[in-house]
């Protein structure tokens, strides 16, 4: 997995590795010939090729000339306008004829919007006509949380040095750094708690399927969901389970929605259960009986309704040995009993994964989730003592031991009603198949979002819907089957954000 730091994070491990005897003036020069040969390859190589460099006073600056000396060495035409000597007509005549711009102003401890001549440079750079490389992170972008207090450069690529940075991953400088290219400059970073997981890193935590194998074995999944006006979401739900390889899904419905089922999710066993006006009541959980204790994990709360019904069976879940995940109108409900038992998460004996949107975090945090998503999932996590996974764009799982798993699949076509469903699906299968909560959580959503990419591969995001979804995890589950590790000391990490 690729890692991912803080600047804070970063520092530390750059003042480590020159206390171990590697002088600083060396970890600049990697950088700046990492961003050089970034550069060359950026523009085909070196013959007749122009650049600007556009530096600022610090570290980044330094990076920037060094790299300009680079460029010249290699035959390029590099130039130099710092920004503290900031002339806006030579920029323009230097920019006028550039094939690359190199973006050197700030690195990635600065927080505050850009001003003065800073401001003015960043407003050049954007305008220029040639593409941007920018060293780091894109000048104006937050490395620490990915807020974008003011103007930022929009670059064609970033060149993160040794790791990636919180700004290069969370919204909405993500936006700004287009490809993200990480060089290894040799700089140990063993402390990393956030991570951004790739195809292969899915491979490697999927199952392996048992040559003699039974629908039990594989794992049987039980699916509390669904309510009057809602079974849509039971069936995309047990619809995504399937998909993601359940040996067997359990599918609870309240009573009267039974005959919604008759020809949906086929292969579920469909069960009616205790209801009042088309809601589930609390001994549902108990109707299900001996199928529960042949199930290796439970989900509910999609569709469910909400009110006090929808309390009482989430309550009553709670308390059933299984690892669980709670979704849609479950998490409402699980907000509702937070008020009276704050613990009641960690005394469970089995893994919860609880996967919220905006508004639904709100409910179980008392508050709007804030700008930096990473911290705030991380920090439910904790407090609640559960797996929990922040969905959006650049969705963040959080480990309640304080680990955190950045996706970088999906795309906005994904944004339309059912799809969290879907992925309460894949994720409680993967629980079901004997994957660790942490694990289920991210993998779960790298699949989810493959699958919408390859379904707006087919229809275009636009006319993404739900339903399609499921039937795309197959081709999702070969891409990963098929992928190989991203190695070496210059490497994408991160294609453009679409």
């Amino acid at each position: 997995m690729e890692q991912v730091l803080t600047p804070n994070e970063m520092r530390a491990a750059d003042e480590a590795a020159i206390r171990s005897g590697t002088p600083s003036a060396v970890l600049m020069n990697r950088a700046a010939y990492a961003c050089a040969v970034t550069a060359l390859r950026m523009l085909g190589g070196a013959y007749g090729k122009r650049i600007v460099v556009v530096a600022g006073k610090g570290n980044n600056g330094g990076d920037g000339i060094i790299c300009a000396k680079h460029l010249n060495a290699a035959g390029a035409q590099a130039r130099i306008v710092r920004v503290d000597e900031w002339s806006p007509d030579a920029f323009a005549r230097l920019a006028k004829h550039a094939d690359l711009v190199i973006d050197a102003i700030f690195g990635t401890g600065f927080s505050r919007a850009p001003a003065g001549d800073a401001e003015k440079a960043i407003a050049a750079i954007n305008a220029a006509p040639a593409r941007v490389l920018a060293i780091d992170v894109p000048s104006g972008v937050n490395g620490a949380d990915g807020t974008v207090p003011g103007i930022a450069v929009d670059a064609d690529v970033t060149i993160a040095i040794q790791a990636l940075k919180v700004g290069h991953v969370a919204l909405p400088g993500a936006i700004h750094c287009g490809r993200v290219d990480v060089a290894d400059i040799g700089i140990a970073t063993r402390d990393a708690r956030t991570f951004v997981p790739d195809a292969r890193d899915v491979r490697g935590v999927l199952p392996d399927t048992e040559p003699d194998t039974n629908k039990y074995k594989v794992g049987a999944l039980a699916v509390l969901a669904g309510s009057t006006g809602m079974t849509g979401a039971a069936v995309l739900t047990a619809r995504g389970a399937i998909r993601a390889g359940a040996g067997l899904v359990i599918l609870g419905v309240p009573s009267s929605t039974l005959p919604v089922f008759e020809n949906a999710v086929i292969e579920a066993i469909k069960v009616p259960l205790p209801e009042a006006e088309g809601q589930l009541e609390a001994k549902a959980v108990d109707e299900l009986g001996d199928r529960l204790e042949r199930c290796r994990a439970l989900a509910i709360g999609p569709g469910i309704g909400r009110g006090p019904r929808a309390v009482a069976v989430v309550r009553r879940a709670l308390d059933v040995p299984l690892p669980l995940v709670v979704d849609g109108d479950g998490l409402w409900a699980l907000a509702e009993i937070l008020k009276e038992e704050p613990d009641v998460l960690r005394s469970r004996g089995h893994a919860t994964v609880l996967t919220p949107h905006g508004g639904e975090f709100a409910f179980l945090a008392g508050r709007p989730v804030g700008g930096d998503h990473i911290q705030e999932a991380r920090d439910l996590a904790a407090r609640l003592h559960a797996t929990v996974h922040l969905k959006g764009r650049r969705a963040v799982t959080a480990s309640p031991k304080g680990s955190a798993w950045v996706n970088t699949t999906g795309n906005p076509g994904a944004a339309t009603g059912g799809t969290g469903d879907v992925l309460t699906g894949i994720v409680s299968s993967l629980l079901a198949q004997g994957m660790v909560a942490d694990g289920a959580a991210w993998a779960g959503a790298y699949l989810h979002g493959l699958a919408s990419d390859v379904v707006a591969s087919r229809v275009g995001m636009r006319s993404l819907s739900a339903h399609d979804l499921p039937e795309a995890l197959g081709a999702a589950f070969r891409i990963v089957s098929r992928a190989t590790h991203n190695v070496g000391v210059l490497r994408t990490a991160l294609e453009p954000i679409t």
